[in-house]
């Protein structure tokens, strides 16, 4: 007992971000190819993902599996790996097969998006309210913004920005100030509530002059709204993926229960690409984050920011995923995995536990 107390205390000197231990969106399912292995990076770390779905026998079960883009051999990335009969990656340099073994993290399909966590805070990724309902449309889109997760946060929690980004012929900006605004900090959860007067062409488009708006904010990457009016809901989620300090991938999920027929789906759809594009520009615009950025932003605050100050607060704690916080979770990774492998051996040593934080 004595040697896990020391073990436990090792452990918590060697920790990694806990950014890692939150599901991260890293595409939508029926956007990747399964037939060949899927590469993306979250921040700093590159990770391959691949299915079983190639295997000949009674085994097959569509499982993913993901790991480090790194083959454990010489190295090589493993973007043109084969996918072999008995579900394994095979390396092309010199045929290292990847299986079960070299798991990094764990992966699952949720509401039609692909999700990875290291080690999962929570069972499921966050949830899109009425995604499972037969009676709303859905649809998706993938956008890459030039600008930082945080950036990417704030505006989604920004009730004074649609009147000069979103004031377009296609737009649903005016220039008359939300009414009746609530504010919610639960923590990691923060909401905002509100009464929007959209222009004169989204009201023709809504037959209605005022909207019922709900934004909340999971924090460190997914977030939600709800526009609602005459019984009518359209729900516009986003999961945010770091590629790079000042890059930031979004994947828009858009499910409403009016024009909910396929042409409905694709005007709404096209509304949603075009409002993003609008925000892609912005973001373009947005001063990289330095440490200059950090003591002039929100030196000026104007009336119902409580919600961004609050997120702004808890990206406090955000650390970028670069190389050395990659280092850090594999170093933790390989640690824990060499510490199991002794014990299931034998009842380690004081010794055999210590040379493993070496």
């Amino acid at each position: 007992m004595f040697y896990y107390i020391i073990l436990f205390n090792l452990i918590l000197v060697k920790s990694y971000n806990p950014f890692f231990n939150h599901w991260h969106c890293l595409g939508f399912k029926n956007d990747i190819d399964f037939s060949r292995p899927y590469v993306v990076n979250i921040g700093d770390l590159p990770l391959v993902v691949w299915s079983d779905s190639n295997k000949k026998d009674d085994k097959k079960d569509n499982k993913l599996y993901s790991a480090i883009n790194i083959c454990p051999h010489m190295g090589s990335k493993l973007d043109n790996g084969k996918i072999t009969d008995n579900g394994c990656l095979q390396c092309q340099y010199h045929g290292f097969n990847l299986t079960d073994n070299n798991q990094f993290g764990q992966i699952m399909e949720y509401q039609g998006k692909i999700h990875w966590s290291y080690k999962p805070k929570f069972v499921l990724p966050c949830n899109i309210p009425f995604y499972n309902n037969l009676k709303y449309a859905k649809s998706t889109i993938q956008i890459d913004m030039d600008s930082s997760l945080q950036d990417c946060a704030l505006n989604t929690m920004d009730i004074r920005h649609p009147e000069y980004v979103h004031s377009g012929i296609f737009g649903f900006g005016s220039a008359q100030y939300p009414a009746n605004i609530k504010q919610y900090d639960f923590n990691n959860l923060i909401g905002l509530e509100f009464e929007y007067t959209s222009n004169k062409i989204i009201q023709q488009f809504n037959q209605a002059k005022k909207t019922h708006n709900y934004h909340l904010y999971n924090y460190p990457s997914f977030t939600w709204s709800k526009v609602s009016f005459n019984n009518n809901n359209l729900i516009i989620s986003v999961d945010f993926l770091p590629l790079s300090k000042f890059k930031t991938r979004w994947f828009v999920t858009i499910c409403h229960n009016y024009c909910n027929d396929e042409n409905g789906a694709m005007l709404i759809n096209k509304l949603a690409w075009k409002i993003l594009l609008d925000d892609c520009r912005q973001m373009r615009n947005q001063s990289p984050d330095t440490e200059l950025k950090k003591e002039l932003l929100l030196n000026h605050i104007f009336k119902d920011e409580e919600a961004i100050i609050s997120l702004k607060n808890k990206f406090s704690e955000y650390v970028y995923p670069d190389h050395n916080e990659i280092l850090k979770l594999y170093k933790h990774h390989k640690t824990s995995n060499n510490l199991l492998k002794l014990k299931q051996a034998k009842e380690p040593t004081l010794d055999e536990i210590f040379e493993l934080f070496q």
